[in-house]
């Protein structure tokens, strides 16, 4: 006598647990895709931090003031040099009228205002040499920022009409603004003080004629220098 055969066969999946399966598959598959959409994009970023330059525009910004910078640097260094070796002529001098004991106080006043415009120079120099590098790290941590879409977008024109915000897009700091413009009417009261240090010295120390003809020489490269500082500003 035959028995009858019996086949087992698994249950289908009903189709609630073939969809969530479904589901997951696509999520992972997305998932892998979002992931290397973002090696792509990190490898792209870390390529064009490397071959990454500032515009034309930007380094002739950059260039320019570096060089004023250091103009100013050296100016006020020179000007430094100059009234310490008049403090050195002025300070022995046995004077306690008003008029010597305010050219001393112009003069030590003076050197160190121009010391001081000295040093503020060269913190904008550093300021200023620092822009490539921020520019490069503000590719690789920031997709957003201007260095990394300016491949594709190009500069807007409302930046390029300001320059302390068009250094600021490409890293420079905030406070640059404050700093360049302060170093500009530093460095001009650290002039004014210096001539009117050598005026003083000249009136208390050389006759009447010589210290009025060289008061009215000195007169034009003073206003030269105002005039010329507040365009500059303006």
């Amino acid at each position: 006598m035959s028995h009858p055969r019996i086949f087992l066969r698994p249950p289908l999946p009903d189709n609630e647990h073939a969809g969530s399966n479904l589901h997951t598959g696509s999520d992972v598959a997305s998932s892998i895709d979002m992931a290397l959409e973002d090696i792509a994009d990190d490898r792209e970023r870390l390529r064009h931090s490397q071959e990454f330059h500032l515009p034309p525009i930007v380094r002739s910004r950059v260039e320019a003031d570096i060089q004023q910078a250091y103009a100013f640097a050296i100016t006020t260094a020179l000007f430094a040099a100059v009234l310490i070796s008049l403090a050195q002529i002025v300070e022995p001098l046995d004077a306690k009228t008003p008029a010597w004991r305010a050219l001393r106080f112009f003069t030590y006043s003076s050197i160190v205002i121009n010391l001081s415009g000295t040093t503020l120079a060269l913190v904008l120099i550093k300021m200023c040499s620092e822009v490539q590098f921020k520019a490069h790290s503000m590719i690789l941590f920031d997709p957003s920022s201007l260095p990394a879409r300016i491949a594709k977008e190009g500069i807007p024109r409302e930046i390029l009409q300001n320059r302390y915000e068009l250094l600021e897009k490409f890293g420079m700091p905030q406070g640059y603004k404050r700093l360049d413009t302060g170093a500009g009417f530093w460095v001009l009261s650290g002039n004014i003080f210096t001539f009117v240090s050598v005026l003083m010295w000249i009136w208390l120390a050389g006759d009447t004629v010589t210290s009025s003809v060289t008061t009215i020489v000195i007169l034009f490269p003073i206003c030269g220098i105002v005039y010329g500082t507040a365009l500059t500003k303006g």
